[in-house]
C-alpha cells in the first residue's frame, strides 16, 4: 500500500509536478518485477491515487504488453521502492524501449545504480 508517509518525489525527476504543471490524472506505480533471461516479463503494477497517498487499485501482477499499453496511451507509470520506514519512495519515470531484435522492453527515464527495474523486488 502506498502509505500517507509517502516520500516526495526525489529532486531531478522528470516528472510534469516538478515543473508546476498539473499531476498527470493516471499514475501506476511497479513494485515488483518478473525476470525471464534477464529481461523483465512481468510487473507487480497498481493505479496509484492522484494525491499520491494510496492505491486507487492494488498492485497485481500485469504482463508487459499491458504496461506498454498504458505506456503508448499517455499514462505515467513509475517504479516505487520501499524505505528503511516502510514507506514507498516515488523513483523514475518508465518508458518503452525497444531492443535491436524489435522486441518492446521496458527502460528507466533516469537509470541510476540501486534504482533500476531489477533491483526492485521480484514475485
Amino acid at each position: 500500500m502506498v502509505e500517507k508517509c509517502m516520500e516526495s518525489w526525489r529532486p531531478g525527476a522528470p516528472h510534469a509536478a516538478l515543473l508546476g504543471a498539473p499531476l498527470p490524472t493516471v499514475v501506476y506505480g511497479i513494485t515488483a518485477v518478473r525476470l525471464e533471461a534477464g529481461q523483465v516479463s512481468e510487473v507487480m503494477m497498481g493505479m496509484i491515487d492522484p494525491s499520491l497517498e494510496h492505491w486507487d487499485l492494488r498492485p497485481a501482477p500485469t504482463r508487459m504488453v499491458e504496461v506498454v499499453d498504458r505506456l503508448v496511451e499517455g499514462d505515467t507509470v513509475v517504479i516505487l521502492f520501499r524505505t528503511e520506514r516502510g514507506t514507498l519512495q516515488l523513483g523514475s519515470e518508465v518508458m518503452v524501449d525497444v531492443l535491436p531484435e524489435g522486441v518492446e522492453t521496458l527502460a528507466l527515464a533516469d537509470d541510476r545504480p540501486g534504482r533500476r527495474l531489477t533491483d526492485l523486488p521480484r514475485f
